[in-house]
């Protein structure tokens, strides 16, 4: 369930055919069709007939939909893909998270992933290990790479980027708000 759960909230704005969920989940159509009718039952996901086909996007109307989603995607979907991109530079990067339009629950189909890593890599870096990600995904990327002396200089100076990215919504993926902040003094 959590894979087409997930699959539905990383792509939001996207209708999918039975056959396609299938592949995502990597499950059988018995347990396809069960998982689309528990969704669908409970409003997360609504069923559109086409011909003699249907399809099935995600109900962004939903009232739980946002909360749901932040938590599918800290938890299971764009969360534990990132964190296992982020496994090579353990011990490097001292915090890592997604901001930006995903952050604030108002992404498209076509946003792309704003990506804030803090500490000691190269954009280069992390561009080769975020490629693979971006594929799997099917979003593009724009990652944000800051030393840790840079980013409290300019912290401390007011810069205005680091200022928006320390008030903004964000989904850590290392690190907390808690630390961020404490950088940032």
């Amino acid at each position: 369930m959590a894979k087409l759960l997930t699959t539905f909230l990383i792509h939001p704005d996207t209708t999918f055919y039975q056959r396609e969920l299938i592949r995502a989940a990597g499950t059988g159509l018995y347990t396809v069709q069960r998982v689309l009718a528990r969704l669908e039952g409970a409003g997360l996901v609504v069923k559109a007939p086409r011909g003699n086909r249907v399809y099935y996007r995600a109900n962004r109307d939903h009232p739980a939909f946002q909360d749901l989603k932040r938590a599918i995607l800290k938890t299971f979907g764009l969360g534990d893909t990132l964190r296992a991109a982020l496994t090579p530079l353990t011990g490097r990067v001292r915090l890592a998270f997604v901001y930006g339009s995903i952050a604030r629950g108002e992404e498209t189909g076509t946003s792309d992933i704003d990506l804030f890593l803090l500490g000691d890599l190269t954009l280069r870096e992390a561009a080769t290990l975020l490629g693979p990600v971006a594929r799997e995904l099917g979003r593009e990327f724009n990652p944000t790479v800051y030393p840790l002396e840079e980013f409290r200089r300019k912290a401390k100076e007011g810069h205005h980027f680091i200022a928006e990215i320390l008030r903004s919504d964000k989904i850590f993926l290392i690190g907390n708000q808690d630390e961020l902040e404490g950088l940032a003094r």
